[in-house]
């Protein structure tokens, strides 16, 4: 009885630890970007953490004016995040595969072979748009991990 209950206990945790597909994030320091946006005349939120360390971020601001702020996030392996901020309404011609929460919020994700992954939401005045590139990089990204980049916006 007790090898069955020793089998049952491990098999349980096998099982839970193989469904996690969230990975762990680090923090991720953004009062230089902030002060940048400041500058430009905005104050989104923004991410506090990531799922690798930031190695550096450009802010990508067209040479004319624009309601679009491009930023990309840079790790220390060559992984890209693109996060583009908008002001004002925004529409797709595409459509997303899932709806999901971010913060109670609802949001949109779609993971495209090509493209990588995309995760899309509204908070206030802003509509955030972030994707992380997956060809050919090891780091792999969950959804779930989308998600919590996006709570974890401040």
């Amino acid at each position: 009885m007790k090898k069955i209950i020793m089998l049952f206990i491990v098999i349980s945790l096998f099982i839970i630890a193989s469904c996690s597909n969230e990975q762990k994030l680090v923090e991720f320091e953004k009062n230089e970007l902030l002060e940048e946006l400041n500058e430009q005349g905005i104050k989104p939120k923004l991410p506090t953490k990531f799922p690798i360390e930031i190695k550096e971020f450009e802010l990508q601001m067209p040479p004319h004016e624009s309601q679009i702020y491009p930023i990309v996030f840079i790790g220390e392996s060559g992984e890209v995040f693109n996060l583009r901020i908008h002001l004002g309404d925004v529409t797709y011609s595409g459509e997303f595969d899932e709806t999901v929460k971010i913060n109670g919020q609802d949001g949109s994700f779609n993971e495209d072979d090509i493209t990588g992954l995309d995760l899309v939401w509204n908070d206030g005045k802003y509509h955030y748009f972030l994707n992380y590139q997956t060809i050919g990089l090891d780091t792999k990204v969950t959804k779930e991990t989308m998600i919590s980049i996006a709570e974890s916006f401040k």
